[in-house]
């Protein structure tokens, strides 16, 4: 029998015995894909484990806390997916940030978010430079400085964040920011800003 969590906060009979999270009760879950499936089973063991009982107290508005987590999922599709995606729009970035449009409008302008344009004139903005709780890649403006000073290329700029690299230990630019290793992106950044400006 699959472990259940009853709106009184008490997992079932079947989850006491075994002591484990198991999958998400089929019938439950009938309507989602295995994705969404596997999601809601991700968030109900980590409710069982305790991770939410600050959030979920009796006047909790669990409706506004699912639009607020789903509000975090990247979804924008674009076909730069592969390499640089998933994509917030500005709309669900803010929602997830509780910010205004117009705050991340501003943090886009100062280059402490990298926002891509597509061709509709809007701006999309990769996920991978965002921490699980939104924060915002430590040091981005400074890494964007030196890779492309005047904003001509954001989507090589992306790019370049996002590959994984030998240099810095098989990760990416990205992570190793959110590592602390700063230094070595920027002076990597410094190295591909010159040979980019070498080739030109």
């Amino acid at each position: 029998m699959g472990s259940t969590l009853h709106r009184s906060g008490t997992r079932s009979a079947g989850a006491r015995r075994t002591g484990g999270a198991a999958a998400v009760d089929p019938v439950a879950a009938r309507g989602l894909s295995t994705t969404e499936a596997a999601l809601v089973d991700a968030i109900a063991d980590r409710v069982r484990r305790g991770r939410a009982d600050a959030a979920l107290t009796d006047t909790a508005d669990v409706d506004a806390l699912a639009e607020r987590m789903l509000a975090a999922l990247p979804t924008v599709k674009h076909e730069a997916d592969a390499l640089v995606g998933p994509f917030y729009d500005t709309a669900s970035l803010a929602t997830w940030r509780g910010v205004t449009r117009q705050a991340i409008h501003k943090a886009s302008q100062k280059r402490d978010l990298l926002g891509l344009k597509i061709g509709d004139g809007s701006r999309i903005f990769p996920s991978f430079q965002f921490g699980g709780s939104g924060t915002p890649l430590p040091h981005l403006r400074e890494v964007l400085d030196l890779l492309d000073r005047d904003g001509i290329d954001p989507w090589g700029s992306a790019l370049w964040l996002n590959t994984v690299a030998d240099e810095f230990g098989g990760t990416t630019a990205a992570q190793a920011l959110r590592d602390g290793r700063v230094e070595p992106v920027l002076a990597a950044a410094r190295r591909a800003a010159n040979a980019w400006h070498a080739d030109a």
